[in-house]
């Protein structure tokens, strides 16, 4: 019988009984203080229906106590945070640094084969392609996986991924094996759960790969990496000195005659951002490109875009489409790559575990649009105020495409026998409860 149902029949049963001694104990009370005629006779009826209730009760502790506590205690999975997500930045990157270094004990281990099941933007090659030789071209140290979309001989998989956006319920595998893991995949938010159907995947998945740090397979957008003993957060008598190298090495402000710029193509998003860049140009310039602007940028691709806004521009508005814990894009880091100062909008102090200190100007610090204004007014006067924060520049690389050492490290983990069986039974409280992202904050 469940312990669960086990604790409800004894509740049900001793609750009743209870309450009688209780109501009755305090009946001989008041008898007492009301009637002193029988006083001895009264303390003794008290001392005997005391001792049969203290009984009672110890009785039931000893009985349902334990099978209480024990259904509290049951180990609940798919709530429970990864390790990785309770890390300092140090042991984030130390966690990065291992997914680059392991490696098989086997001269000739046999390849296992991963399936991506369903479509992911127009194709199913998830960004890595298809074949033997698909996790060595990304630099996987562990490479020995097959990857491939063909679903005929999938119950010879060791690993089937599912896109989020892409999952339905209706287009499943036929049949599952024991040794399988299904693994749960998304670049992108829980801020638009309306495209997934997570409270239908109860007790599906193995694993999960996503940004998150709580992930089993991490797969972020990117990361800032120390190449030299400068550390990522330095310590306020450090960064006196590292503010004041920053003034004697580059002008980054040199030939910048524009304030700011926002590159943006959605127009709807989660995170206010369209609001919050409306109420900034009423204090100062920040030219919009794309379909949700006024402007167009005339060269052809991407990069020579964002580099004609470094020449140009001072700031840059890195703003993300939804405010979630970890969930940081390509929005950032490629900005942080150029001469530009990014601008963020931060509610959960992801950035700051991300990037040095002092390398971006987070808004959501600021009291409100007025003050963030004025403060990029005062940068725009003084350049060395603005030149410092470069200061991280000669000292640490921005590294992009990171997702894929999420496969690099799903394929190590399909090596690794010492892995215990996982189920995620609820993926609706791990992906959209677990963090919760903040939706359409008011800008003022």
């Amino acid at each position: 019988m469940p312990t669960f149902s086990v604790s409800v029949i004894f509740v049900t049963f001793y609750t009743p009984v209870i309450n009688l001694f209780v109501k009755r104990e305090l009946y001989l009370v008041s008898e007492r203080i009301y009637s002193q005629s029988k006083p001895r006779k009264t303390a003794a009826m008290f001392k005997k229906n005391r001792k049969i209730t203290c009984f009672t009760l110890a009785s039931f502790s000893l009985l349902v106590g334990p099978l209480y506590w024990h259904q509290l205690s049951k180990p609940t999975i798919e709530l429970k945070r990864h390790p990785s997500a309770l890390k300092s930045t140090t042991e984030r990157y130390q966690l990065l640094e291992t997914y680059l270094t392991e490696n098989l004990s086997e001269k000739n281990p046999t390849f296992k084969r991963i399936v991506f099941w369903n479509e992911a933007y127009g194709n199913k090659e998830y960004s890595v392609g298809f074949g033997r030789d698909a996790l060595r071209r990304f630099g996987c140290p562990v490479w020995q996986c097959e990857t491939t979309d063909n679903r005929t001989d999938i119950h010879t998989s060791d690993a089937v991924i599912f896109h989020l956006r892409s999952w339905t319920k209706s287009d499943l595998p036929e049949r599952r094996l024991p040794h399988q893991r299904y693994v749960f995949w998304s670049i992108e938010s829980p801020a638009w759960s309306g495209h997934a159907h997570t409270d239908q995947m109860g007790g599906f998945f193995n694993w999960t790969m996503t940004y998150r740090w709580d992930s089993d397979m991490v797969a972020i957008y990117g990361n800032i990496k120390p190449i030299g003993k400068v550390p990522l957060h330095p310590d306020e008598d450090q960064m006196k000195i590292y503010l004041t190298d920053s003034r004697k090495v580059v002008n980054y402000a040199k030939g910048k005659t524009k304030m700011a710029a926002w590159f943006v193509s959605n127009c709807n998003s989660k995170s206010s951002r369209n609001e919050f860049v409306r109420e900034l140009q009423k204090y100062i310039d920040v030219d919009v490109y794309g379909k949700c602007g006024t402007m167009q940028c005339s060269p052809t691709t991407d990069g020579q875009c964002r580099d004609m806004a470094a020449k140009n521009y001072k700031f840059f508005m890195s703003l993300e489409n939804s405010l979630c814990p970890d969930y940081i894009t390509e929005k950032f880091f490629v900005m942080m790559n150029r001469t530009i100062l990014p601008i963020v909008y931060g509610v959960h102090d992801s950035h700051e575990k991300i990037a040095p200190t002092h390398s971006f100007i987070n808004a959501a610090k600021f009291e409100n649009v007025k003050k963030l204004a004025d403060y990029l007014i005062l940068l725009d006067k003084n350049d060395t105020l603005y030149n410092e924060y470069f200061w991280w520049k000669p000292h640490f690389k921005v590294m992009f495409s990171e997702a894929n050492k999420g496969m690099c490290r799903l394929c190590a983990a399909l090596h690794d026998k010492r892995l215990p069986p996982k189920i995620y039974h609820d993926m609706t409280g791990w992906w959209e409860k677990t963090v919760p992202c903040l939706l359409s904050p008011k800008a003022v």
